[in-house]
């Protein structure tokens, strides 16, 4: 049974079982990242029940383990490639549009999520034998920190899975970035003072490596990120696209082998996930039109994420999962509770709720990768050495369990728990929802029945065209969470409500809540270098009160007869002609993409 060791057949089988994850998933109306992780637990018990017939287990799983730790690899590649996509969230225009508010929004909760997972932990682990104040305080302190951290692979593929498209996905995505970022440099730098205090030990804690190694993992970490990011601004603009990619992902792919290169060597390290993270908003920021390297991007990186989180779940530690006690279970709810209350608490601060809602928190409890990654560095550096090498301080250990086994439960229901959030949000489409089991047609047929009928044409044979299984409305591609200006907002509030927007056209309301008309960004271009006419038009000046509008319960050919009659990319949706409240908004891609979707489609 040895042969499935080889590590080209056990990407096979990881990318098969990702395939039927993924199918899974859409039959049961979950994200695609639970239905990998699934299928790559799946596969891990089922080569573990293969090991069981002639051969030990032992004999069995040192090759397959060896073969597994071949793929880590292609961990690092994925994990890479999702820290520069959500670095882009660092763009200077999209951090000028969220403000102060968002980072009101991030401290609140932090600090909850930190108190509320300190204190409980640390009270726990004093009701163990023999643990006592300060080592309890220091567990419950840096599972505190820990807690902090988001997974950003499952945070931005379920939002991308769904299309969520919004301020409360662009929030999520902007929080995800700043509290790792936060959680990578508070944990490195609570070690090192508590090392350098001798609060506790470890094989470098009192010498100036360990001072080195958190600078690294720091400030140095964020300064070769900037770097690259514009080193890389340099080679976009001067080499083929094609040239391009392959020498981004060569970086990449170096960067986390040379971390690994030198933490054996010289005992130091760079923290791979900021580098990455601050290569992203670097290059985002600098460089001119990189929607051409995006769209690549996300063509060759699907199958490396499908991967990626197959591996997650043909590592997930079950047995971890088993040994994580009250301590563990009261650092998952702690964790919950202070994510949850630290988004109610956060939105209060930042005013209007209807931009933020209170649950956002529940939106990010996926946790993963940064974790872990601060567990295997707590188990390297705090221990005692002795003559038969270092050993790690129970301590560790007991973190190293906690966040292994914590992980199984975030993991599986962090992305169940955001796709609600973007759901009941408003900001992904009915008909994304209604693709997870089958594909919804409108008046084409499937591209099966297509094929199908091809070939009887091909051989001569002709059938009449069946009849739509479903009609699809504006309700079922509109994205209800959209906000609307004030009629009286004065220009300088149009600019402003502008930049903090993902959409092109903006839903003018009067004071009765009800449509008066919609601001196209065309019609602000000629006023914008202008201060005189700044200073006099308002929101109604500018905006355009003869747009056709749309109601939830229009078909989408009538909606096409409207967008194929006028000159506009989106339209308001009104609850009714009498009321004319805004209830969404639709654009013509929107339209498009339902009309004809991809074909891959059918299988998400």
């Amino acid at each position: 049974m040895t042969h499935f060791a080889d590590p080209a057949l056990l990407a096979a089988l990881m990318l098969l079982a990702a395939i039927v994850g993924g199918y899974a998933a859409a039959f049961v109306r979950v994200p695609r990242v639970v239905g990998y992780l699934l299928a790559g637990l799946a596969l891990h018990l089922a080569l573990a029940a293969l090991a069981q017939r002639g051969e030990t287990t032992a004999e069995w799983f040192e090759p397959l383990a060896q073969a597994a730790r071949w793929l880590q690899g292609l961990k690092q590649l994925a994990l890479g490639l999702i820290m520069f996509a959500i670095g882009s969230v660092f763009e200077v225009s999209h951090m000028r549009a969220v403000g102060v508010r968002v980072f009101r929004l991030s401290a609140i909760k932090i600090i909850t999520v930190v108190v509320l997972v300190g204190l409980g932990c640390t009270a726990v682990y004093l009701l163990r034998p023999g643990v006592g104040p300060a080592q309890a305080a220091v567990l419950g302190g840096m599972l505190a920190v820990a807690g902090i951290a988001t997974a950003p692979a499952a945070t931005l593929l379920v939002l991308q899975e769904y299309g969520s498209k919004g301020t409360v996905s662009d929030t999520i995505l902007t929080l995800t970035a700043i509290n790792n970022t936060v959680c990578i440099i508070a944990f490195h730098t609570l070690f090192l003072v508590l090392s350098a205090t001798g609060v506790i030990g470890g094989s470098y804690a009192a010498g100036r490596w360990l001072w080195l190694d958190v600078v690294l993992n720091s400030v140095g970490s964020m300064a070769l990120g900037v770097a690259l990011g514009f080193g890389f601004s340099v080679l976009y603009a001067r080499v083929p696209m094609k040239d391009f990619s392959l020498i981004f992902l060569g970086v990449v792919l170096g960067l986390g082998a040379f971390r690994d290169l030198l933490s054996d060597e010289l005992g130091l390290s760079y923290n791979f996930l900021l580098t990455t993270l601050f290569l992203g908003a670097t290059f985002a920021n600098i460089t001119v039109d990189t929607e051409p390297f995006q769209k690549a991007l996300r063509s060759f990186s699907a199958p490396i994420f499908a991967l990626f989180f197959v591996i997650a779940g043909y590592e997930l530690h079950l047995d971890d999962l088993k040994h994580i006690g009250l301590i563990g279970a009261v650092y998952t709810v702690m964790r919950i509770g202070g994510k949850a209350l630290g988004g109610w608490l956060g939105t209060r601060s930042r005013g209007p709720r209807h931009e933020t809602p209170a649950y956002i928190g529940l939106g990010m409890l996926c946790q993963a990768g940064v974790a872990i990654g601060l567990a295997d560095f707590l188990v390297r550096a705090w221990g005692t050495n002795t003559p038969a090498g270092f050993v790690a301080d129970r301590a560790a250990t007991d973190f190293k369990t906690i966040i292994l086994g914590s992980v199984v439960i975030f993991e599986l229901v962090g992305p169940l728990a955001l796709k609600a959030v973007a759901v009941r949000s408003g900001e992904v489409k009915a008909v994304t929802l209604l693709r997870r089991r089958h594909h919804p047609e409108t008046a084409r047929e499937s591209a099966t029945r297509r094929s199908w009928r091809a070939l009887l044409r091909t051989v001569g044979v002709t059938r009449p065209a069946g009849k739509s299984v479903e009609t699809l409305q504006v309700r079922h591609i509109m994205r209800s969470s959209v906000k609307v200006l004030p009629a009286s907002a004065r220009f300088d509030e149009v600019l402003h409500f502008v930049e903090s927007s993902r959409y092109n056209h903006f839903p003018v309301v009067d004071e009765d809540e009800r449509y008066v008309g919609l601001i196209h960004f065309s019609d602000l271009r000629g006023m914008m270098y202008d201060p005189f006419v700044r200073e006099l038009v308002t929101a109604h000046d500018l905006a355009r009160q003869n747009t056709p509008l749309a109601t939830p319960d229009m078909t989408l050919d009538e909606l096409f007869a409207i967008f194929a009659e006028s000159d506009v990319g989106s339209l308001a949706v009104i609850d009714g002609v009498e009321s004319r409240h805004v209830v969404g908004i639709v654009e013509q891609r929107d339209l498009l993409a339902a009309m004809h979707p991809p074909a891959r489609a059918a299988t998400r």
